[in-house]
């Protein structure tokens, strides 16, 4: 067994040992044919056996890409060979309303995660693997920071993380494409490449994140003479250790708050809070009321502002008006 493989192993079993799983537990492995999910199917085969695991596999098919199906059929026979019987396609289609809304990749990922999640929910599964290695760490901070003004777009992706009751675990997350590589081709196993993903590309038309990834981070890597993504990942794990300390006692100031319209809490109990405190307190509260995230960080400074003369009122968006009255910061809906 390689160096590369061993790590694979190593990450997984204690991925699997930190999330609790325990003998007899279900998992759900979701893979897409590319080198990355393959090779954490390799690695999740050996432990799921190993820690008495029952492991499953699905590959989404979009039906976006011309032979799409095709390719999915071939990445369930790589999965089967690899002694994952209990593998399938699941088939999907975008929500034209969220394709409008946010695009065709943000809409492919919540389809996916959808389908994904009723899987697992049909098979009784307690965790769904996803593939994200190293190099998708740096190239999800590179992305948030270029999109969203705020502290969180540094804490990259978590390697556990839970929605709808379900466990979503990301083995890889210290694992770099060139080692998924590698065990792929130790073990030839064939992966496919998604087109979309650029690999070494520069095309216009690629989606920003495999632009980032063919003509940022591979720059970055060459000008620093490497380890520039190595860097970026364990930046994102010391952030975030960071971001969830502060973000707890902002949690803490906003103690006794009803985020209920109209909201109202002290203006002076804001305002007197450490400015990295004060400011997380205006995204929580602006993230009971405002959905999009990009919208919630262009508001949090108009908060801030207005916090700091200790008057005034400011129109936010979904139709809110925020202002401070008397001792009271409120917001409300617009009567116009």
């Amino acid at each position: 067994m390689s160096k590369e493989m061993k790590k694979a192993v190593g990450a997984v079993r204690g991925c699997f040992k930190r999330a609790g799983l325990q003998r007899g537990d279900r998992l759900l492995l979701a893979c897409s044919g590319g080198r990355d999910s393959l090779a954490l199917a390799k690695a999740s085969q050996i432990c799921a056996r190993a820690m008495g695991l029952f492991l499953s596999a699905a590959v989404v098919d979009h039906g976006i890409q011309e032979g799409s199906f095709k390719v999915a059929k071939e990445a369930e026979e790589n999965l089967k060979k690899l002694g994952i019987q209990d593998s399938h396609v699941l088939k999907t289609s975008l929500d034209r309303k969220q394709v409008k809304i946010n695009g065709v990749e943000a809409a492919a990922r919540e389809a996916r995660y959808k389908a994904l999640i009723e899987e697992a929910k049909r098979e009784g599964a307690r965790a769904i693997l996803l593939a994200h290695t190293r190099t998708d760490q740096a190239e999800s901070i590179l992305l948030d920071a270029c999109k969203t003004p705020s502290s969180s777009s540094w804490k990259g992706m978590e390697e556990e993380t839970k929605r709808e009751g379900l466990l979503f675990l990301r083995p890889f997350l210290s694992l770099s494409r060139s080692e998924t590589t590698q065990i792929c081709r130790e073990n030839k196993i064939l992966w496919w490449d998604d087109p979309t993903n650029g690999e070494g590309g520069e095309k216009a038309d690629l989606p920003r994140r495999s632009r980032i990834r063919s003509q940022v981070l591979n720059k970055l890597e060459e000008i620093s003479g490497g380890g520039a993504e190595a860097h970026l990942a364990a930046f994102a794990s010391m952030h975030r250790e960071d971001e969830q300390f502060l973000n707890a006692l902002a949690q803490d100031a906003l103690k006794g708050a009803a985020f209920s319209l109209p909201f109202s809490f002290p203006s002076l109990r804001l305002s007197s809070l450490p400015l990295p405190i004060r400011r997380r307190c205006c995204r929580i509260i602006l993230k009971n009321f405002i959905d999009k995230r990009g919208a919630i960080e262009k508001q949090v400074e108009t908060f801030m502002r207005i916090l700091e003369r200790g008057r005034g009122e400011e129109n936010l968006s979904s139709g809110l008006l925020l202002r401070v009255k008397g001792e009271s910061v409120i917001i409300d809906l617009c009567n116009n």
